[in-house]
């Protein structure tokens, strides 16, 4: 019998459960499409989600957030690109007490005007951070050139619009995405799929549907880009495109991606860290979505040795093309299931992984189901797969003291 259970609202809010008896908490994944990739002004959404957290329901900040700690509620509000999430995980008992504080965050923030300083102050720190994380910054650079805008904007917002943005404009743009429209809330655990869909159909029973927001896109720039940071290390990421989540090729390309570069068994740790010694960490992962998927490859090294690191990583992407071994495959399989097994004893993870495939999937997988789909891949269709893949315009981009010295042709594959 299917655990897992869809009911959808007249609102066109989506309700996902699976019911898990044999664990005592339930974690939540709720998503509104509010993510920087909707706003009118970039970063309006970022300084919303902070925004959203003073107050809400009638009640103050403190009042909000101590009605959650009395009943055990760990949660976080987060701003992506295309959506906006509340995510909790708390005792089933407490479920039905918690799931009207926690639909505050979305359907009535206070929005305190007295507030919003402390918000823009909290915002601008994360954006500055970044100079001091490397690896996130070029993550953030690499975005930015190899995504069509909107959906190229950073999730930490810039620092004009943040300064800039009104209270105005933040109640707004609450108003303006913040709808049932392309909304999922998923409840993965200790959950009762009937008890808990009346009580979220009541609290938002007036929660109207809205406009849907049109995103119109621009041309992603690509190419090969280099931020300059007087450091000791040389951080390095590309990206290229890769199949999207409902092509039938993206268990193909899942399995050689971790081939490549999913584990310290990978070609890329292997060639380029444990023969060469040319850097002190390096990974591919493939990110499959409703569109825009890629694969993204870091490195992180040395000025004296980026340049051959790079030069390693780029012959080792065009080696993949050339096939893997059964026993490449057959760890990296076995490797996969497990992963797989250990995620499904996390409810949070659960929540996270239903909530992504009927996103990007319009359906939802059970654990078995998942299990089935890599059991079901074949050696040789992998090695077919490999054999015709383009890569395409492989984006790049550099943080360090100096530019590297790279033959710009080299990102075409």
């Amino acid at each position: 019998m299917n655990a897992i259970k869809h009911h959808t609202c007249q609102n066109g809010l989506r309700i996902i459960t699976e019911s898990n008896p044999s664990v005592k908490t339930v974690a939540i994944n709720w998503g509104v499409r509010a993510g920087v990739a909707t706003n009118i002004r970039d970063g309006e959404s970022v300084l919303l989600a902070e925004l959203m957290q003073r107050g809400a329901g009638g009640l103050s900040a403190k009042e909000h957030s101590d009605a959650l700690d009395i009943r055990g509620v760990n949660r976080h509000v987060s701003c992506g690109v295309e959506f906006l999430r509340v995510s909790s995980v708390l005792l089933g008992n407490r479920l039905s007490d918690a799931v009207s504080l926690l639909s505050a965050f979305i359907l009535c923030p206070t929005l305190p005007e007295q507030d919003l300083p402390a918000c823009k102050s909290l915002c601008l720190q994360s954006i500055h951070s970044l100079a001091d994380n490397p690896t996130r910054l070029a993550a953030v650079e690499l975005n930015k050139h190899h995504l069509p805008a909107p959906f190229n904007r950073s999730a930490y917002g810039t620092v004009e619009n943040i300064t800039s943005t009104t209270i105005e404009q933040l109640r707004h743009t609450q108003a303006r995405v913040c709808i049932p429209n392309e909304s999922i809330i998923v409840l993965s655990g200790d959950v009762e799929h009937n008890q808990v869909v009346a009580e979220i159909e009541d609290i938002v029973s007036s929660w109207s549907a809205g406009d849907t927001v049109e995103i119109d896109t621009v041309a992603a720039t690509r190419g090969a880009h280099w931020i300059q940071q007087d450091t000791s290390q040389v951080h390095i990421s590309f990206a290229f495109d890769a199949p999207d989540a409902t092509d039938d090729n993206s268990i193909l390309e899942s399995v050689a991606t971790s081939i490549f570069g999913g584990a310290t068994s990978g070609r890329l740790f292997t060639q380029v860290r444990q023969r060469r010694s040319l850097c002190y960490s390096v990974s591919a992962r493939y990110a499959p979505s409703k569109h825009y998927s890629t694969v993204r490859i870091h490195a992180g090294t040395t000025p004296e040795r980026a340049e051959e690191t790079v030069q390693v990583c780029l012959e080792q992407l065009s080696e993949l093309k050339n096939g893997i071994t059964r026993e490449e495959f057959d760890r990296t399989v076995q490797r996969m299931k497990s992963r797989i097994v250990m995620h499904g004893e996390s409810t949070a993870a659960r929540a996270s992984a239903l909530w992504g495939d009927q996103y990007a999937l319009g359906r939802t997988r059970s654990l078995a189901e998942r299990i089935e789909e890599i059991e079901g891949v074949c050696f040789e269709d992998v090695n077919a797969w490999l054999s015709q893949r383009k890569y395409g315009e492989i984006t790049f981009v550099s943080v360090g003291p100096e530019e590297l010295n790279i033959d710009k042709n080299a990102f075409h594959a």
